[in-house]
């Protein structure tokens, strides 16, 4: 008999379930291929598409296409901010062991991840300090039967010795990446309150959708297309904006909008070739902004960091606030695209990618201080 070579099979059925769950994932991606078969659905939530592509046999194409749309969302790094005052004088190194983090109780058995690197923290300086880590993950987007993926992760831990904030930077690259990272965010908070360094009621607290009513989360997300507080970042364009109607709103769309009622969920306005949104009657007409979320902008900078420069695209916003099958409101922002300029010295994409999002955070925290100003 001859030997069936499995890494030449397709997933069907169950097998296929767990790739299209993913939140990366998204409806739209599985809309795009029921549409190019020629299927059409009025409810495009993944309770219809899913069943309808686990009951079918997915083609080669269409495999690469699931393959393409978690690698480019997967591989990008995504960053989040969160923070805690602190009630002590006492430097992070003198509070904060090097070796806090055990990886055996980061994993627990259920876990389709295994840690790959020691999850030590580095002292960059005494208030100061790094956790970077990898992660290896089975992923039946390469091999359904057998296979593995690496991702990584990454805490730094900054305290501001003259406010006593202490500042969590999460980077991850996929969602086990992220569950990592709150974690060692949540232990590294206990400590500090068992040790007495913060209050025993506070936590760390991201910037959250629910601080902003719709309108102000209008202004906030639209102030951010600026230019960054030290001039590294230039605002150019924004290229992308998604917006849905708040189905909790007690004002009723306008006419003009009405035909969003319904199953309409999100909407997703392009700018043709860089231009302004200006023109665009639901972001320039502030009667509509209290009846849409605007979850998430797309917006090209340019950059640059001393001899190194070009240009890039960041998408951020609250990317699962309105989404129905993945739940959270925290303020993320991912690099979604850098390209370098010719006379750029450096074209080191993981250093360039720090510098623009920890610039990208000064940013929306300038902005986020001045519109509850307002």
């Amino acid at each position: 008999m001859e030997e069936i070579n499995i890494k030449t099979l397709l997933p069907v059925g169950e097998k296929l379930k767990p790739l299209l769950s993913k939140s990366c994932i998204s409806e739209a991606d599985l809309k795009g291929i029921l549409a190019e078969r020629g299927v059409f659905i009025g409810d495009n939530s993944k309770q219809m598409s899913i069943p309808l592509l686990t009951l079918s046999i997915i083609s080669p194409k269409e495999f690469e296409k699931l393959q393409e749309f978690q690698k480019t969302k997967e591989d990008s790094v995504k960053f989040r901010t969160s923070k805690i005052e602190s009630s002590t004088t006492e430097n992070l190194n003198d509070i904060v062991p090097l070796s806090l983090i055990e990886p055996q109780k980061i994993v627990d058995d259920s876990s389709n991840y295994t840690v790959n690197t020691d999850m030590q923290f580095t002292m960059n300086s005494e208030n100061n300090l790094v956790l970077e880590y990898e992660i290896l993950r089975e992923d039946i987007t390469k091999d359904w039967a057998n296979c593995e993926s690496k991702f990584s992760g990454r805490v730094e831990i900054v305290k501001d010795e003259k406010t006593r904030e202490i500042t969590f930077r999460n980077e991850f690259t996929s969602s086990e990446t992220e569950a990592i990272n709150r974690k060692v965010v949540k232990d590294v908070v206990k400590l500090l309150k068992d040790k007495g360094a913060v209050a025993t009621s506070d936590n760390a607290t991201e910037l959250s959708a629910k601080e902003f009513s719709n309108n102000q989360r209008f202004m906030f997300m639209l102030s951010i297309a600026n230019n960054s507080p030290n001039g590294f970042l230039e605002f150019e364009a924004v290229k992308n904006i998604e917006i849905g109607p708040d189905r909790e709103s007690k004002q009723p769309l306008p006419d003009s909008a009405k035909w969003m009622n319904g199953s309409v969920k999100n909407i997703i306005i392009n700018s043709e070739k860089g231009e302004t949104l200006e023109n665009v009657e639901y972001i320039s007409d502030p009667s509509y902004h209290d009846v849409l979320i605007l979850r998430q902008v797309q917006a090209q900078y340019r950059f640059e960091f001393g001899e190194m420069n070009g240009f890039c695209i960041i998408e951020y916003g609250f990317p699962h606030y309105f989404r129905k099958y993945v739940k959270g409101d925290a303020f993320e922002s991912r690099l979604a695209n850098i390209y370098f300029g010719k006379t750029s010295k450096s074209q080191n994409v993981k250093n360039a990618t720090r510098l623009i999002l920890e610039e990208f955070e000064k940013l929306y925290q300038t902005q986020y201080h001045l519109c509850l100003k307002r």
